[in-house]
């Protein structure tokens, strides 16, 4: 008998699990005002913006993604956040560059929907209306060298929401 057949002898069947069910039509309340701050963004009113960001401005899509490389605060409408995670789907049509969000000093994004979780984005995403979307999630942030964590090392150094009713 070869060996790899003694260690497959030696494996143990694993009991069988029960599928956890339909979550789609789930009705799970996160807090996504929670959700937002764990993954490093700040919520705000327009008011707070006002005070915080008074310079900011929009840029429209003659800029190319260089020229965006000296914008301080970008403005741009997200089209939904994400309660379970704080995930924000963000559409090519609210952008000036695909690389907007990820060259700007500071981001702002303004939502006027939240869904409760994943699945509910995923529905949402069946109703297409763009050719390039992407979900972002709080600033940029990495921890892989020294496991010292740093913010705005790839991308923006900062996330500000701004939720419409």
């Amino acid at each position: 008998m070869s060996a790899r057949d003694q260690i497959l002898r030696k494996i143990e069947p694993l009991e069988p699990v029960n599928h956890p069910g339909d979550f789609k039509g789930a009705s799970i309340d996160f807090d996504f005002r929670a959700s937002l701050e764990v993954v490093g963004a700040r919520i705000m009113t327009k008011e707070e913006l006002e005070i915080v960001f008074p310079g900011r401005r929009r840029y429209d899509k003659t800029l190319d993604g260089l020229s965006l490389a000296e914008v301080e605060v970008l403005e741009i409408d997200g089209e939904f956040v994400v309660a379970e995670n704080g995930a924000i789907w963000l559409t090519e049509e609210a952008m000036p560059h695909r690389v907007a969000p990820f060259i700007c000093q500071h981001l702002v994004i303004n939502v006027k929907k939240i869904v409760p979780n994943m699945h509910a984005a995923y529905e949402e995403l069946k109703k297409p209306n763009s050719s390039f979307g992407l979900f972002l999630a709080g600033p940029s942030k990495t921890a892989d060298i020294e496991q010292s964590l740093v913010i705005g090392a790839h991308g923006a150094r900062s996330l500000t929401v701004v939720i419409h009713p």
